[in-house]
């Protein structure tokens, strides 16, 4: 027991670091996790939106046109033709959407042509604004129709005119009940999670089991007469200890920051982290076994986890990566820990414990046994060899 306590008491000099980065991760993870977040719940109701109209062709389909957008959206007069000016006072929300009926526009819609006979500023940045454009095109097309089929201009508009408006009326909500195209709040914070935990497991772990390297620790814990086997089983226990705690915090944390989010898989997500932690503990007995320094272990950590978080999909999704360096991400632990996230993420509840979820769990469980055994090697050879 008195080995343990030492070990837990040894934490103490760690404790800025973990203040330190639980702040980054609070911050940071919270900012990231609020960004991405889509969920089911959120649903698109169409809006009436502000229109900067400019009617260079003077026509009687334009003042039409004109007249419906006054009917179904909120109009405003530009004060310009200028497609410059009207593009900037779009992007700085004086208005939402500009429309530019040019010179010549009625000719061309009785040619039957409606292709690119408006000119719109951007259109379609939001839901919006996109079903406005197709709104437009719809009611030239129908005007198209009509004159085709041997109606006169005035019927053609008339019925066109009709129609739209009534079907203005109709409101459009989209809700997308696909789990795969929403990204949850649970998911944002356990993936940026990867980095955070990975780090302070290695870094406190590490300095953990440096401190019983000590020669002054170690020549004190021997001359105590306590067995070899219980003092490593104490070592190893207040070790596990201390990856269980931080696991368990930050896990904590993220519930709490959540609240407002409703979540029915976060025991598969802690499952997952508390996976990760045998990972992070076994890097950090490899980086201790490589250097007993404590800069040279933040500096190891640093390296390892920073380029795995940039590979493997914490800081940057892998989709927007390359194939090579999806390839080669394969290759290391977080990947694995946040293609877990992702699975959890897109998969209904009830079909997530599966074989797939179990094989991602198994691959991070070989990678910590790797780190252990690579470590146990290099201990023994730094042994034998008197290094």
């Amino acid at each position: 027991m008195s080995v343990f306590n030492a070990i837990i008491k040894s934490l103490k000099a760690n404790i800025t670091t973990i203040i330190v980065y639980l702040a980054i991760f609070t911050v940071f993870g919270n900012m990231q996790a609020k960004a991405t977040v889509s969920t089911q719940e959120t649903t698109f109701e169409e809006a009436i939106i502000r229109v900067a109209v400019t009617d260079n062709d003077k026509s009687q389909l334009s003042k039409a046109i004109v007249d419906y957008l006054a009917e179904t959206q909120e109009v405003v007069d530009p004060k310009t033709d200028n497609p410059q000016v009207m593009n900037d006072n779009v992007r700085f929300l004086i208005y939402d959407y500009a429309l530019i009926i040019p010179e010549g526009f009625e000719e061309q819609i009785k040619s039957g042509n409606a292709e690119d006979a408006l000119t719109y500023i951007v259109p379609g940045t939001t839901m919006s604004q996109y079903l406005l454009t197709q709104k437009l095109n719809d009611y030239m097309q129908d005007i198209v129709i009509y004159l085709n089929s041997g109606y006169s201009e005035e019927e053609a508009i008339d019925l066109t005119h009709e129609q739209m408006v009534e079907l203005s009326k109709t409101q459009a909500t989209v809700i997308d009940e696909q789990e795969e195209n929403h990204r949850s709040f649970f998911t944002g914070m356990f993936t940026f999670n990867g980095y955070t935990m990975m780090m302070l497991l290695c870094i406190c772990g590490a300095c953990t089991l440096t401190f019983m390297k000590d020669r002054d620790v170690s020549n004190r814990i021997s001359v105590s007469g306590m067995h070899f086997f219980t003092r490593n089983l104490a070592t190893i226990a207040a070790v596990f200890f201390i990856g269980f705690v931080i696991t368990t915090v930050v896990i904590i944390v993220i519930q709490l920051m959540g609240m407002e989010y409703a979540n029915d898989k976060l025991l598969y997500y802690a499952i997952d982290t508390y996976t990760l932690m045998f990972v992070g503990l076994g890097m950090a007995y490899f980086i201790c076994s490589l250097t007993a320094n404590e800069n040279l272990i933040n500096m190891v950590a640093n390296m390892f986890v920073l380029s795995m978080s940039f590979l493997c999909g914490v800081f940057v999704d892998t989709q927007y990566l390359s194939d090579s360096i999806v390839k080669a991400a394969h290759f290391m632990p977080l990947y694995w820990y946040t293609t877990a996230i992702k699975f959890i993420n897109d998969t209904p509840i009830n079909n997530i414990w599966s074989r797939q979820f179990g094989t991602y769990l198994m691959i991070e469980i070989l990678f910590a046994a790797a780190f252990f055994m690579a470590g146990m090697i290099i201990s023994r050879k730094k042994e034998q060899y008197a290094i």
